[in-house]
């Protein structure tokens, strides 16, 4: 299947996060089937395969607010069509404290190269 802008669509969004701090995720379509968003814990919780909500059937106009680490995923979409706004918020002050993409490793000089956003992997 294709967008209109010619592009794949996706049906499903595997475990991530966001390289955000505050995530937005607004429903606009709710006529479909499937497409479940499950939260599971924080990167670095000890609870990334905990499951810690499920939102199976969101209703179009309706909006979710998470934290960008907090770990989740979409299910396939098996009917319809499922659209959503999402809007990522990032703080300068925050990131200055620690890594935006693992939240992990601190941003010391010493700690530097080990993290992913580091100039040693990119």
């Amino acid at each position: 299947r294709s967008s209109c802008m010619g592009r794949p669509v996706r049906n499903a969004l595997v475990q991530h996060t966001d390289d955000s701090e505050v995530t937005l995720n607004v429903c606009l379509a709710s006529d479909f089937e499937g497409g479940a968003l499950k939260l599971y814990g924080p990167r670095g919780s000890g609870q990334e395969r905990t499951v810690l909500a499920e939102y199976t059937a969101p209703k179009a106009g309706y909006a979710l607010i998470h934290a960008g680490r907090q770990l989740h995923e979409v299910a396939r979409v098996t009917g319809g069509e499922r659209m959503g706004l999402i809007t990522w918020t990032r703080s300068s002050g925050a990131r200055a404290q620690a890594c935006p993409c693992c939240w992990m490793n601190n941003r010391d000089k010493f700690q530097a190269d080990s993290c992913i956003c580091g100039p040693r992997w990119n």
